[in-house]
């Protein structure tokens, strides 16, 4: 690292090398130091195909950094100018990012020195352009892409862990091609693969799977597709992750729906029984369990043996049946205490559960 202050070289940081070519050509300092530069924001200088200067600004003082030679610019490296360091682009974009933010207290981000840099606009503009082609060359042969709807249908089954729905979207015949992503047939399924894969990993995620686990099985899936050397495996790959992904978001939800609802009920269940002297209305119950009508009365009767009207009578007709065997108390009044609209009201439902009337059962079975 290389300081300058007013566009003065002063010192080198820590260092001063045995020999320093960049610093020889003064015409080269000169242009790299003098001319307006980014604001607040690194700027990147190629040597050539492979080493980057990178120049730091704070006021009057300059920071030049560098040679450093990107991995992966080229396919061997060989050393050129100095003994540099290899890294790789993101990872140095990174390390300036944090010196700018440290020297001038800004928040600047590894994508404000690639934009700000315009880093590989060749590269993009060359794809703009091809992009341009590529969509003539369709309209112009007709090339239809898969449905977009059979793809909702399909991450939308992952998603709720529907195995049926899965099946019914992959039986789905339709007009349309696969998209060519690759140099030739094999790496094209590879790529689509992967894609695919990614779509699947965020569908089971929004169905509730945990982000590592679903991350973590798209990770060795890809791997999988990577290793594979013919289209026929990697399609059967690919249905077994659609499948796989589905199968985990299911069970999923069907654990939490028998863990959630035992709560429900076992809340739902504690309020009728110390409620038993009052009118108890689902609407009452589902406010008190925060949840809806509807879908207490639903869980209620899929985890019972009978549905939450008929456990609430049976609870209550149960109670009085105490009430019965051990006071004098008028029926009308227990009726009445237990929260029936009437005596006859009470009397019709404790027969149509016991098959006798609250007379009969008193008479019976009374203490008193």
């Amino acid at each position: 690292m290389r300081i300058f202050e007013n566009k003065f070289f002063k010192k080198y940081w820590q260092h001063t090398p045995h020999s320093d070519s960049i610093m020889e050509n003064s015409e080269f300092i000169d242009k790299i130091i003098n001319p307006p530069h980014l604001i607040n924001c690194p700027q990147l200088f190629f040597l050539n195909s492979q080493e980057v200067l990178a120049l730091v600004i704070n006021n009057n003082s300059s920071y030049l950094i560098g040679p450093i030679a990107i991995e992966g610019q080229v396919e061997k490296y060989h050393q050129t100018l100095l003994k540099t360091s290899v890294i790789q682009m993101n990872f140095l974009c990174e390390e300036l990012c944090l010196l700018q933010n440290v020297i001038s207290g800004g928040r600047l981000s590894t994508n404000d020195v690639f934009a700000q840099n315009q880093l590989y606009k060749k590269r993009i503009q060359q794809n703009e352009k091809s992009l341009t082609e590529s969509l003539f060359t369709n309209q112009e042969y007709e090339f239809v892409h898969n449905p977009y709807d059979q793809e909702v249908r399909e991450l939308s089954s992952v998603q709720n862990g529907d195995l049926e729905k899965l099946k019914d979207s992959l039986r789905e015949v339709f007009e349309g091609h696969f998209p060519v992503l690759g140099p030739n047939k094999l790496r094209s399924m590879k790529n689509l693969a992967i894609v695919d894969l990614a779509l699947l990993a965020r569908a089971a995620i929004k169905g509730g799977l945990d982000y590592e686990k679903s991350f973590s099985i798209n990770d060795q899936y890809i791997r999988s597709v990577e290793s594979l050397t013919n289209s026929s495996e990697i399609m059967a790959l690919a249905l077994q992750a659609k499948k796989t992904y589905t199968k985990l978001v299911h069970d999923l939800i069907h654990d939490n729906f028998k863990m959630g609802s035992s709560l429900i009920v076992k809340r739902c269940k504690v309020y009728v029984q110390t409620h038993l002297h009052t009118k108890i209305s689902l609407t009452k119950l589902a406010k008190h369990c925060r949840i809806s009508a509807q879908y207490l009365s639903r869980i209620f009767h899929k985890t019972q043996t009978e549905t939450l009207i008929e456990y609430i009578q049976h609870e209550k007709i149960e109670a009085t049946k105490r009430e019965l065997i051990y006071t004098n108390d008028k029926i009308s009044e227990i009726a009445v205490d237990y929260g029936y609209s009437s005596a006859s009201h009470y009397t019709m439902v404790f027969k149509r559960l016991n098959h006798i009337t609250p007379t009969t059962y008193r008479s019976t079975y009374g203490k008193l």
